[in-house]
């Protein structure tokens, strides 16, 4: 089940009971008395590890911190430290085995594709068409790999009331 530090309500990402509750986010409410939301919006966008729940979440690593940041239009600085110590925590308690598990193999599936979209094909003696080929027939396995492991994580997110029906975010 998917801890929940953030709430969304009206399209908007609100505090939860541990905000108030947990240091390390009731910081970023009396450190920025009026942007804590922003903040908060920002720390649950580049963290929150549910797809359904975080519209960033398919973004390369790479790109997702700037775009996100222009997104929320964070005037805060995501480098202050108290920000950047939140944020690490908010990873690691949404963080399971699984989801570690998930953004490894998602990592080398986008790396793999980098690779193979930039990479010109050179034949002869000493090219690289053959590990070109390797790489491509070993794309399939590795896919199959990331839709696995992006199937366990979202089973592990799942919450259920008797009979079976699923809860809404918010009643989590």
């Amino acid at each position: 089940m998917l801890v929940r530090l953030f709430d969304i309500q009206n399209s908007k990402v609100i505090p939860t009971e541990h905000c108030y509750a947990l240091p390390f986010l009731k910081t970023i409410m009396t450190e920025y008395p009026d942007t804590y939301l922003q903040v908060y919006q920002y720390i649950f966008y580049m963290s929150c590890p549910n797809p359904d729940m975080n519209p960033f979440f398919n973004l390369p690593e790479h790109e997702k911190e700037d775009i996100i940041i222009e997104e929320v239009k964070l005037e805060e600085s995501p480098e202050d430290g108290k920000i950047r110590y939140a944020l690490d925590m908010c990873k690691k308690l949404y963080e399971t085995p699984t989801y570690r598990a998930y953004v490894g193999i998602k990592s080398m599936l986008d790396r793999l594709a980098k690779y193979m979209e930039v990479t010109a094909i050179e034949h002869g003696r000493d090219g690289n068409i053959n590990s070109m080929v390797n790489a491509a027939a070993k794309f399939e396995n590795i896919r199959q790999s990331y839709k696995g492991a992006f199937s366990d994580m979202k089973q592990e997110q799942e919450s259920s009331v008797r009979g079976g029906a699923g809860l809404a975010y918010d009643q989590m």
